[in-house]
């Protein structure tokens, strides 16, 4: 399924850990953050879907499952951020969907 374009500032990445409950979610709008997740976890626990396009996802495991620690990677949630001036691919690849 194809993702929506999500404007930079309503794209957000959480972590939440309930210690009672001894789960952790992570929710993600940001399309690159959503898509590695999924190569490396699988597919996630709920897609939130608008128009037939994914605009977030939400991963959800207890605390002792094996893939957790993956959860809290650095490169994994962030990525590689660059400074171009202002202009990122994300940008450019969201100029191009709208000149179609």
């Amino acid at each position: 399924m194809e993702w929506e374009i999500v404007p930079r500032d309503e794209q957000e990445t959480l972590i939440n850990i309930d210690y009672c409950e001894k789960i952790i979610n992570v929710y993600t709008s940001r399309k690159q953050v959503g898509e590695r997740l999924k190569k490396k976890i699988g597919e996630p626990t709920d897609k939130y879907v608008s128009n037939n396009k994914i605009y977030a996802v939400n991963y959800k495991r207890n605390l002792f499952d094996k893939d957790v620690a993956k959860f809290l990677s650095k490169m994994l949630l962030i990525g590689a951020f660059r400074d171009d001036n202002g202009v990122t691919n994300e940008l450019v690849e969201e100029n191009e969907n709208n000149e179609d």
